[in-house]
């Protein structure tokens, strides 16, 4: 992130895992920013039913309504393990961007990402089978959260598959045999309750395969 953007953020805040950061419905005046650390960002539909709509890590920007004259936010905000998020008031980032006009482009760079990734997750859950919809959401985690090792990637180590079935749409049970089968493959291992993924990029494989 841009110095001219980090310079009008409040302090870093920590939150410790499961520490609601932004509730839905709450009024959004912020722009957040991960500084350290992973967000989940959910929301619960009118019938009741938790949807995880993102997974945010490091650099990722949160609470966008804030840009477009606030409201309600439409999703919550939790850390997922510890996180560190700067709040980034909306007038002091008018002011910066009338100093610095780059400083619009970056953030319209860094909202457009996260809108890609969701808009690709979205694709993916009409086209893809339940079991399709794991693989590549355990490889876009480990693009975007996972940490190298000499055994694989490992992703964050609070994913649980009740946040995986909220991610792509689907059952506990369902989001359960496809972690199985995927294993049986050698394509998925937990190790210190960490999925670790040898390959991740032979999980396009396994999808494409479906």
């Amino acid at each position: 992130m841009g110095d001219a953007i980090g310079a009008v953020g409040t302090p870093p805040r920590r939150f410790e895992h499961g520490e609601v950061i932004v509730g839905q419905g709450e009024p959004a005046a912020c722009l957040y920013l991960v500084a350290a650390g992973a967000v989940r960002l959910a929301a619960v539909t009118s019938a009741g039913r938790e949807v995880v709509v993102a997974f945010l890590g490091t650099g990722d920007l949160f609470g966008e309504i804030a840009l477009l004259g606030g409201g309600p936010s439409p999703v919550e905000a939790r850390a997922a393990g510890t996180a560190s998020v700067v709040a980034l008031p909306v007038g002091s980032l008018r002011a910066v961007i009338e100093r610095t006009p780059g400083t619009a482009e970056e953030l319209l760079r860094l909202v457009a990402a996260r809108l890609h990734r969701t808009a690709g997750a979205l694709e993916e859950a009409l086209a893809h089978d339940v079991p399709a919809r794991v693989s590549l959401r355990l490889r876009e985690l480990a693009r975007s959260h996972g940490s190298a090792d000499a055994d694989g990637v490992h992703l964050p180590p609070r994913l649980t598959q009740e946040e995986l079935a909220r991610m792509v749409g689907a059952s506990r049970e369902s989001v359960n045999r496809s972690l199985a089968s995927l294993a049986a493959r050698g394509l998925v291992r937990v190790r210190n309750h960490r999925y670790v993924l040898p390959d991740p990029e032979a999980l396009a494989a396994a999808a494409a395969d479906r």
